[in-house]
């Protein structure tokens, strides 16, 4: 693996780190302040400082290092964890988070000074005016460097081999052990007192060197907190010719002052959890060195007396090692590997592909005139089956874009002065992965014009009988094959006749026009509209909600408002639960054939003429179980040739759609159901209202997807429009 693949992980585990910071301050801002949750913000910071030396960030290391020196004493109990001391966590967060930024290359270094200067205050003040305890330590150091009499053979001979290596570990373990030809706890302890200090024994296993991390550093951090190296066990190395480079068999003894607690020194350990033994107390022994065990059917050489002596060794840890055994068990069930998102999107294209063939066959075979087949019945269960696996694969939960919400709230607050509380539900709605990292700039500008604009501020509200802390409401759910997202303010609702008014002076419609409730909420996204009075840095030029509009739309999804004045707005996103595969309805329409969404797809039926009535001259409905439906004929909105035209003659395929309630779409006739590729059109021509996409039949043919939700509601308002202009030339 090389170094740019072990940064890679470590940044992603940065991402991972903070989301859980993040989570565990918002619940001790709810009130939530035990144990646990304090731990979990603490090891979310800890594990960014350990990466960040590691790989030479030294800003990000040193604000880590001052942040989780506050938190140490916030989780020890000596700093009580108060609103504003949440508050302060919180701003430091989003600080580390531009840090890790900044070593990502995406942005400037962020000035850090004076957040820093208040850390140390509040750690400083919250614990009785006395001094953060980190300087101390770093002292202590310096005593047992003096404790280094032997000579540093070793790296002379290793100059040539390490030459291009970015650390010099030999000269890491001099810097920690002294000499590593048998010294002594006598030789190294000096003048210090021993029965004042407390003893660690620690060996890390081959584990502890996976996914870039670095054992050595964490001693160095150990040496940090107090601790001092009495001995480097060098007595399990065997000859060189028995070495396995994969196996840990150093092991190092540490003692540290009493004023040095011991959770502090095993949570440096933390982050190598069981690939690490430690134990702690005077007087005991190294643990053992884990060895591999052998392959099964090799029978192994016979062995020196020493090295029976180390295979011999591990039954006496029988009794202490037995209980572990379950836990290990579980660990190894739920284990996981991290996926370059390339390989990943080339198996889902391969799958695509996959499912294309399998349709293409089964319309061979059917055209040759064999019927279906238990073989090819199987086959296209198979196919399904796989292609299910793979889109679960891209699937994430979307609180990985919702988690990025408080601290844009918080940066909204700060810039407004407005008190927003935020209410998160359906976190754990998973779609794909391309979706969830092309929502957050929508998300990101609808809920600061939510902020900017919807909610009142303190004063107006209280006037207006309600809560002077305005509710921003951000959930999450499943509609079928859909996903639903619903970001929603209590504010003050849209003001559509200004909203009318602003856009006859900019000239967007007619001064004369006639616009239902739908058509104005629909003005605010048409480019540079803004009814803001002055340009601020959150919004007034015009910019936002045309690009929300247009992002989502290229996600293959729609937006709808619902506004009520006084009472709050709701933005209302419906988007694709994979951009890959989908199942679809084949039909006929005249010359062309097309694919219907099956998650829209309520019922097909055949009407009787008594059934179908008309509106006016231009529009039919059809009455389904004494609900009256309007019919639309798909060949006009399609421009298909010869096509049905008596809905008696055809058949109608009854939709549900988010904005515009059902309707029956009319169609030649049904030809097949069956999973179907999406292609963008956007890619390979060019964007066409009504139409989602296109994929590819099994005869070879293209056959265009028609978007439902788009196509209902340009039809129903079209109808609308040319209603009063029939009426008037009727009179």
């Amino acid at each position: 693996m090389t170094s740019e693949e072990i940064q890679a992980i470590f940044f992603a585990e940065c991402e991972e780190s903070l989301t859980a910071a993040e989570t565990g301050l918002a619940a001790c801002q709810q009130g939530t302040q035990d144990e646990d949750t304090v731990n979990a913000v603490f090891r979310g910071v800890h594990s960014i400082k350990g990466g960040a030396g590691a790989f030479g960030f030294i800003a990000l290391q040193a604000f880590t290092h001052t942040f989780e020196t506050l938190l140490s004493d916030v989780r020890d109990g000596t700093v009580p964890l108060t609103e504003p001391l949440i508050e302060l966590l919180l701003r430091a967060l989003d600080t580390l988070s531009d840090h890790v930024a900044a070593a990502q290359g995406a942005g400037e270094t962020p000035e850090d000074t004076a957040l820093l200067a208040e850390l140390t205050a509040a750690q400083a003040a919250n614990a009785g005016g006395t001094a953060a305890p980190a300087p101390e330590p770093k002292a202590k150091p310096a005593k047992s460097a003096k404790a280094k009499p032997v000579p540093e053979p070793a790296p002379e001979a290793q100059d040539a081999p390490n030459a291009d290596l970015d650390i010099d570990l030999d000269a890491m373990l001099d810097d920690l052990a002294g000499a590593m030809g048998g010294s002594s706890p006598e030789a190294d302890s000096g003048d210090d007192d021993a029965e004042g200090r407390w003893e660690m024994r620690v060996r890390p296993h081959a584990g502890a060197m996976r996914n870039g991390s670095e054992p050595v550093l964490m001693l160095r951090e150990a040496i940090e907190l107090g601790g001092r190296c009495e001995l480097c066990d060098i007595s399990e190395v065997p000859p060189l010719d028995k070495i396995d480079p994969e196996t840990g068999y150093l092991g190092w003894h540490f003692s540290f002052p009493t004023d040095v607690i011991e959770t502090a020194v095993r949570d440096i350990f933390d982050f190598i959890g069981d690939e690490c033994d430690l134990v702690i107390g005077r007087g005991l022994a190294m643990p053992p060195v884990q060895l591999p065990e052998p392959k099964p059917g090799n029978v192994a050489p016979a062995a020196p007396a020493s090295a029976s002596a180390a295979v011999q060794e591990p039954p006496r840890q029988t009794p202490s090692a037995a209980p572990p055994a379950a836990p290990a068990a579980a660990a190894a069930a739920n284990q996981t590997i991290r996926i370059e998102l390339g390989k990943l999107d080339r198996l889902i294209d391969a799958v695509g592909e996959l499912v294309i063939a399998q349709a293409m066959m089964a319309q061979r075979l059917v055209s040759e005139g064999v019927a279906a087949t238990e073989e090819l019945t199987i086959l296209e269960s198979l196919t399904r089956d796989i292609q299910e696996s793979a889109m679960s694969i891209r699937a994430q939960p979307i609180g990985s874009v919702f988690s990025r919400v408080p601290r844009i709230l918080r940066e909204l607050t700060q810039s407004t002065g407005k008190h927003v509380r935020l209410d998160v539900s359906g976190e754990s709605t998973e779609l794909d992965k391309t979706v969830i990292e092309r929502l957050g700039e929508p998300l990101t500008h609808l809920i600061r014009n939510a902020v900017d604009h919807g909610i009142e501020e303190s004063d107006q509200r209280v006037a207006a009988g309600k809560s002077p802390e305005g509710t921003l409401t951000l959930s999450a759910e499943h509609r079928s094959s859909r996903i639903v997202i619903r970001i929603a303010d209590d504010g003050r609702g849209i003001d559509r006749e200004r909203v009318l008014a602003k856009a006859i002076e900019k000239g967007l419609v007619p001064a004369d026009v006639q616009l239902s409730k739908e058509e104005i909420d629909q003005l605010i996204f048409a480019p540079g509209f803004s009814t803001a009075q002055t340009i601020s840095n959150i919004s007034g030029r015009g910019v936002g909600m045309d690009v929300v509009r247009q992002n989502v739309k290229d996600l293959g999804g729609r937006i709808t408002i619902e506004s009520e004045p006084g009472k709050g707005t709701a933005f209302i996103l419906t988007m694709p639960l994979t951009l890959a595969i989908s199942d679809g309805m084949v039909v006929n329409v005249g010359d062309q054939t097309l694919v219907i969404p099956l998650a829209n797809v309520v019922e097909s039926l055949r009407p009787d003429i008594e059934q179908v009535k008309g509106l006016g001259t231009q529009r039919a409905m059809i009455n389904v179980r004494g609900r009256f439906i309007p019919i639309i004929p798909l060949h006009a909105s399609v421009g298909a040739v010869g096509a049905t035209e008596a809905p008696d003659h055809g058949v109608l395929i009854v939709v549900e759609t988010e904005g515009a309630g059902r309707a029956a779409l009319l169609v030649d006739a049904i030809r097949d159901q069956r999973q179907v590729v999406i292609k963008s059109l956007d890619t390979h021509y060019r964007s066409v209202e009504g139409v989602a996409g296109a994929t590819i039949l099994g005869d070879g043919r293209v056959a265009l997807i028609i978007d439902v939700d788009g196509l209902v509601a340009r039809s129903l308002s079209a109808s609308a429009a040319q209603a009063p202009t029939q009426a008037q030339e009727a009179a």
